[in-house]
C-alpha cells in the first residue's frame, strides 16, 4: 500500500522539483538546481522503475537555460551591429538553444517532441472561472478574443500615457519581440514542457504547476515576485487555452498579444 502511495504520488514530487530548480536558477544558485535535478536522476536510476524522461527534462530545461544566459551575455560583448543584437538577443532567438535540446531528450524516449503544434480546436469549450467547471463556458475563439481585449483593457491608460516614439528601431523591436518571443516561449512552455508534464500526472496538475514554474522563469529578468505571481496567473490561462484546444497557436496569438501590451505600456523596455 505504501509503495503504491508513493508510485502514485511521484510524479508530482517531481513537478514541485522542476519549480524548485527553476527558482534556484532563477536566483543564481546554479549548482543547487542542477545537483537537485541530477539527483532525481539518479534516484530513478537506481530505486525506481518510473519512466525517467521528465527528470531529463529537468536537467534539459537547466543546461539550455544556462547556455542561453551566457550566450546572452556573449552576444552583448560582441561588436554587432545595433539590428543583429536586436534580432538574436532582445527577441530571445537564443531560446532555441533549450527548445532544441528537449526535443533531443524527447526523441530519445520515443516521444513526440511537440505533440499540441497542430490546428486548434476552436470550438472546444473552456470554463471560467476553473477551465474545466465553472459558472460560464465559452469556446476557444470567444474566449481568446475577450481575454486579448480585456488585457489591452487593463494596459490602456499605461498605453496611451506612455512617450513611445515610434521609430523604425521601435517598430522592429514592438513587431520582433512581440512575434518571436511568443512563439519561442510557446515552443518551450506549451509545446514541451507542458506536454511532457501531461504526460506525467495529468492535465489538471500539469497547468498549474507550468504556470507556475513560467511566472517564476521570469525572477532573473528582473521583474518583481508580485509581477512574476501575476505571469504564474497568465501560465496557467496559456497552459489551459492550450489542453483545452490541443494546441499551442492560441495561447501563441494571446502571448503575442500580451508581449506587443507590454512593450506599449514601459513594462517591457525598449533597448534603444
Amino acid at each position: 500500500m505504501k509503495t503504491a502511495y508513493v508510485t502514485k504520488s511521484f510524479p508530482y514530487l517531481q513537478l514541485c522539483i522542476f519549480t524548485a530548480s527553476i527558482v534556484l536558477f532563477q536566483y543564481k544558485l546554479f549548482a543547487f538546481a542542477f545537483i537537485l535535478s541530477f539527483g532525481l536522476i539518479l534516484f530513478l536510476l537506481f530505486t525506481s522503475k518510473l519512466e525517467r524522461v521528465f527528470a531529463w527534462i529537468i536537467a534539459g530545461y537547466l543546461t539550455g537555460s544556462l547556455l542561453f544566459l551566457y550566450g546572452d551575455k556573449m552576444l552583448d560583448a560582441l561588436p554587432f551591429q545595433h539590428y543583429i543584437l536586436m534580432i538574436f538577443n532582445r527577441n530571445r532567438v537564443l531560446l532555441l538553444i533549450p527548445i532544441l535540446l528537449l526535443v533531443y531528450i524527447s526523441i530519445k524516449f520515443n516521444k513526440t517532441a511537440i505533440p499540441l503544434l497542430r490546428k486548434p480546436d476552436w470550438n472546444s469549450q473552456i470554463y471560467f472561472p476553473f477551465i474545466w467547471s465553472g459558472f460560464h463556458s465559452l469556446k476557444i475563439k470567444h474566449f481568446l478574443v475577450i481575454a486579448i481585449m480585456i488585457n489591452f483593457a487593463s494596459f490602456a491608460y499605461s498605453i496611451f500615457t506612455a512617450e513611445n516614439s515610434f521609430t523604425m528601431d521601435f517598430i522592429i523591436f514592438l513587431i520582433g519581440f512581440s512575434i518571436i518571443n511568443g512563439i519561442m516561449e510557446e515552443l518551450l512552455w506549451r509545446g514541451i514542457i507542458l506536454s511532457r508534464m501531461s504526460e506525467l500526472s495529468g492535465d489538471k496538475a500539469a497547468v498549474l504547476i507550468s504556470g507556475l514554474a513560467f511566472g517564476f522563469s521570469h525572477i532573473m529578468l528582473g521583474y518583481s515576485i508580485g509581477l512574476c505571481l501575476l505571469f504564474a496567473a497568465g501560465g496557467i490561462f496559456y497552459a489551459a487555452i492550450t489542453v483545452r484546444s490541443r494546441s499551442i497557436f492560441p495561447a501563441a496569438i494571446w502571448h503575442m498579444a500580451m508581449n506587443v501590451f507590454m512593450i506599449l505600456s514601459g513594462l517591457i523596455p525598449f533597448p534603444g
